[in-house]
């Protein structure tokens, strides 16, 4: 089994971290204002929200065995057998997908006799590649976008 994980664009992490200083921010002011043990649910708030920011970053993460692809990104997963890929290619599509940077891979694959497609971002593009031709032959990688 190997794991990829995500690449992260800067803009995202700096969200992230933009985001995290803001409600860290706003509890050392309730901590100074005394205000803290006034409000806990406001606290607790503040605290669930920071975590929730951060779960995608340490969630999202795709996996490739003997003949499956698994993309895990929070609560959410895909389960694609790899002898139903049929083609990986370069894209920067930003539709909402699992994925942490708009230099992504759109995998299509069939399911059901419907033609799906997943849109990741591996930090190894190559590597990622690699390895699923190696569970199955027939993939056609293009893993550089055009310009």
């Amino acid at each position: 089994m190997q794991i990829f994980r995500s690449k992260i664009d800067w803009w995202v992490l700096g969200f992230f971290i933009s985001l995290t200083g803001l409600l860290l921010q706003l509890l050392l002011t309730m901590q100074a204002k005394g205000t803290l043990e006034q409000y806990p649910v406001h606290a607790a708030v503040y605290v669930l929200t920071a975590a929730l920011v951060w779960w995608p970053i340490f969630s999202t993460r795709y996996k490739i065995d003997a003949d499956t692809l698994l993309v895990q990104s929070m609560l959410f997963k895909w389960r694609i057998p790899l002898q139903q890929i049929q083609k990986v290619a370069a894209t920067d599509h930003s539709i909402a997908s699992p994925a942490l940077s708009l230099d992504r891979l759109k995998i299509e694959y069939e399911q059901n006799g419907q033609a799906k497609a997943v849109l990741i971002s591996p930090k190894n593009k190559s590597k990622f590649c690699q390895a699923l031709q190696e569970g199955n032959a027939g993939i056609a990688c293009k893993i550089e976008r055009k310009k």
